[in-house]
């Protein structure tokens, strides 16, 4: 990844592999068939992102990305920012205007995401609705 590109990474989100038991009765749990996951934004007194994830037993994602946390930063550029790296999810666009992959640094999962959305725009409810992730 070159300078520029560290240079210009924005912290995003913190996700955190959990039992499906831990989420699963919380209405506000998003299920994905995409991945056989269910997401859970948590809201916490420092206002910062974590999401919740579990998985399902056909989900196809990295076994590291099941196991152990991630932290997810905004690049300007995902296409140059993923050259040379160990790619263990592949560039997608889950809904329009937001495109992520997820790369593997010194055993570590990085998620990297590219958007012209606003935060507000991403975390709001209904963006979601009708998308690749979450129909």
């Amino acid at each position: 990844m070159s300078k520029e590109i560290l240079q210009h990474m924005t912290f995003h989100h913190i996700g955190k592999p959990v039992p499906l038991d831990v989420i699963k009765d919380d209405t506000s749990t998003r299920y994905s068939p995409l991945f056989d996951m269910y997401t859970l934004d948590i809201v916490n007194d420092l206002s910062l992102p974590i999401q919740l994830h579990a998985f399902g037993e056909d989900s196809e994602l990295h076994e590291i990305i099941k196991q152990q946390s991630h932290v997810a930063f905004k690049v300007s550029d995902i296409v140059e920012a993923l050259k040379d790296q160990e790619i263990i999810m592949p560039l997608y666009e889950p809904f329009s205007g937001y495109q992520c992959a997820m790369i593997l640094v010194n055993h570590q999962p990085i998620e990297l995401i590219e958007t012209s959305l606003s935060e507000r725009e991403i975390w709001g409810d209904g963006l979601f609705k009708d998308s690749k992730l979450y129909p």
